[in-house]
Formats: C-alpha cells, sequence, structure tokens
C-alpha cells in the first residue's frame, strides 16, 4: 500500500498551472468525423459495478487521493491541474510556449486531436452516466463550489485526463525525444483528477485506452500527417532560434546546482539528453 501511495504522490507533485475552467473552452475542428470516428464503447471495458470485486480498485485510490489531499502542496496543484489550459500543462514539458501565437502549427496539429477525443470521450460518458466518486459518497470534492455543476455530469472516462493524454501523444509525434517528460506529466494530470474527487481510478484508466485508440486512426489520416510535417517544422524553427545555454557552461560555475526532474541533484554536468533544472532554469540537454 505504501508503495502505491509513493508512485500517486510523487506522480502529482510534479508541476501545475491555473486558467479558465476546460469545461468552457471552445474546441478546434476535428480530424475525424463521427462515422469514421471509433466507437470506445466497442472496446473500452466497462466501469466496475459497485458491488463488485473490482471495485476495490476504485475505492482504494478514491481514499487514498482524500489523503493526498492534505499533504502540503498536493491540493494546491490538483486544484491548478483541475482548470489549466492544456497548452500551459504541457508547455514546461517541452521547454517551449505552447500557444496559437507562438506555436500555430503545432496547436492546430493537438487541438484538432483532442476534439477527437473529447466527442468520443462524451459518447461513452452519455452512455453509462456514472456518478462522480464525490457525489457518489455525498461528500465534497476538493472544490466544493463546483459540486453541483459537477454532479450534473458523467464520470467514465475523464475528459480531462483522455485529453490530457490525447495532448501528449500528439506532442510526442512532434518531438519523439520528449516523449517520456510528455507521458509523465499526463500521468500525474490524470492522477490529480483523483485527488480532486471528480473520477475514479477505473475512468482515468479508460480514459488513457480512449486517447491511444482515436490517436491511432487520428494519426492515420492525410490531414493529420500534412499538418504533422508544419508542426515539426515550426518547432525546428522555434528550437533554433531560441538561445539554449548549453548545461556544460551552466556547471561551468562551482556553484551550479543541477537538479533532474525528479528533483534528484547532480554532481556533474548531464551527458543524458533530457530537460534539467540548472540554477532555477530549465535547461535542454541535447
Amino acid at each position: 500500500m505504501k508503495k502505491y501511495f509513493q508512485v500517486l504522490l510523487t506522480a502529482v507533485t510534479l508541476c501545475g498551472f491555473s486558467a479558465a475552467p476546460s469545461w468552457a473552452q471552445k474546441y478546434a475542428e476535428p480530424f475525424l468525423s463521427d462515422e469514421t470516428r471509433p466507437n470506445g464503447l466497442l472496446w473500452l471495458p466497462e466501469p466496475p459495478d459497485l458491488t463488485s470485486g473490482e471495485f476495490t480498485y476504485d475505492f482504494y485510490y478514491y481514499q487514498l487521493g482524500r489523503k493526498l489531499r492534505e499533504v502540503e502542496g498536493v491540493g494546491e496543484q490538483a486544484l491548478s491541474d483541475e482548470s489549466a489550459p492544456l497548452s500551459d500543462v504541457f508547455s514546461e514539458a517541452l521547454d517551449i510556449e505552447l500557444s496559437y501565437e507562438a506555436t500555430p502549427e503545432i496547436m492546430n496539429l493537438v487541438e484538432r486531436a483532442t476534439t477527437d477525443v473529447h466527442r468520443a470521450n462524451t459518447v461513452v460518458k452519455n452512455h453509462y452516466k456514472r456518478v462522480r466518486p464525490f457525489a457518489q459518497f455525498k461528500e465534497p470534492s476538493l472544490k466544493p463550489e463546483t459540486d453541483e455543476e459537477e454532479a450534473a455530469t458523467y464520470s467514465f472516462p475523464s475528459g480531462h485526463s483522455s485529453r490530457g493524454w490525447m495532448y501528449a501523444l500528439v506532442l510526442a509525434s512532434v518531438v519523439p525525444e520528449c516523449a517520456e517528460e510528455l507521458f509523465d506529466r499526463a500521468h500525474a494530470y490524470a492522477d490529480n483528477r483523483i485527488v480532486c474527487g471528480h473520477h475514479w481510478k477505473s475512468d482515468t484508466d479508460a480514459s488513457l485506452m480512449l486517447a491511444a485508440g482515436i490517436f491511432a486512426t487520428v494519426v492515420s489520416t492525410d490531414e493529420y500527417r500534412a499538418q504533422l510535417v508544419k508542426a515539426r517544422e515550426e518547432y525546428e524553427r522555434l528550437k533554433s532560434s531560441t538561445a539554449v545555454r548549453p548545461a556544460e557552461q551552466h556547471a561551468a560555475d562551482s556553484s551550479a546546482a543541477i537538479y533532474d526532474l525528479q528533483g534528484r541533484r547532480l554532481d556533474t554536468a548531464p551527458t543524458v539528453p533530457g530537460v534539467y533544472i540548472i540554477n532555477g532554469q530549465n535547461t535542454v540537454v541535447k
């Protein structure tokens, strides 16, 4: 039990942001039509019945999420992820600003695919009409001021999580070398839905499955492939025009403090490609 607690606690404390509520956002034009988009009802597992043995898995994580709210900083971060625009959530993982102003081609790619998973998610939600955890137990969520509004919507799969996973999958197709950081952030983003009490663990599990299925279909379209070329070219231009101070130059200063993304301090300049924190700044090591 301690092992699961430590894994989830690590995941949900990585980073967080704030912005407008996600349910108020507008969605871009999808890549797929309602006819060509795979129906998640045909391959996703059904949510577990409250009387089933499988439900103990959900109940365990619900209780764990409630306890994590008491850990300093965890609740604040979960609330931040609750309303964060996904472009902000994943900007740090790529170490660039994701926005229609700064990266229009990347945003066009990722937002259109996100619309596809959002629509697929809605079909499944409206079919099962699963009650959210906090409403099931008649307890306040981490954000009680929205409980009435949240309780009027459904839980399975998690819409936040499916959109987060789609963002990570699409961005990994643009920048494969950042895939690990992107997937780690998507996992933490989904875990925070459990901390909030807005979703069961099986909701977030199903969201990953749904995002993977829709992504696999989206990438086969000519439109996606054409837009992916533009997104990659845009990223390469941005990367080449952005001055990134080499880690070795930072490390030349004997007082430089170097950490990896897991918070471990390094004694020497990193040799493995990735993003590191050097003197409080994100630094890309190629």
